[in-house]
Parts: structure tokens; C-alpha cells; sequence
């Protein structure tokens, strides 16, 4: 599997995760509007996920091209 590929499924993953959190706060919210503290916590979900993932991710295939 090319690494462009292993991105893409992680983004992919990390924005289907993102979606059920929003529906989950609309839900919560009775489907009313967010407030700005929930819409806060949505994009800062889905940077840190996002950064998360991918710098964990860059490691590793930094590593194995090294071979270590």
C-alpha cells in the first residue's frame, strides 16, 4: 500500500469520526444549533486527531525507511 493511500484512508477515517461527533452533539442538542463552545470542540476534535494521527503515522514510515 502506497503511503498517499495510507493518507487518505486516515483523513477519510478521521472526517467520518468528526461527522458522527457533530450529529452526536446535534442529538444532544435536540437538533438545534451549536453553540460556539461545541463548535470549539469539534475543530479542535479534528485537529488534534488529524495531527495526531498523521505525525504518529509519519513516524513510523519515517522508521521503516530507515529501518529501524
Amino acid at each position: 500500500m502506497s503511503n498517499r493511500r495510507r493518507v487518505i484512508i486516515i483523513v477519510t477515517s478521521v472526517l467520518i469520526g468528526c461527522v458522527l461527533s457533530y450529529f452526536v452533539f446535534k442529538l444532544r442538542r435536540g437538533g438545534g444549533d451549536l453553540t460556539s463552545q461545541d463548535q470549539g470542540f469539534l475543530i479542535t476534535n479534528f485537529t488534534f486527531s488529524l495531527a495526531i494521527i498523521l505525525g504518529v503515522g509519519y513516524f513510523f514510515i519515517w522508521n521503516k525507511k530507515k529501518d529501524l
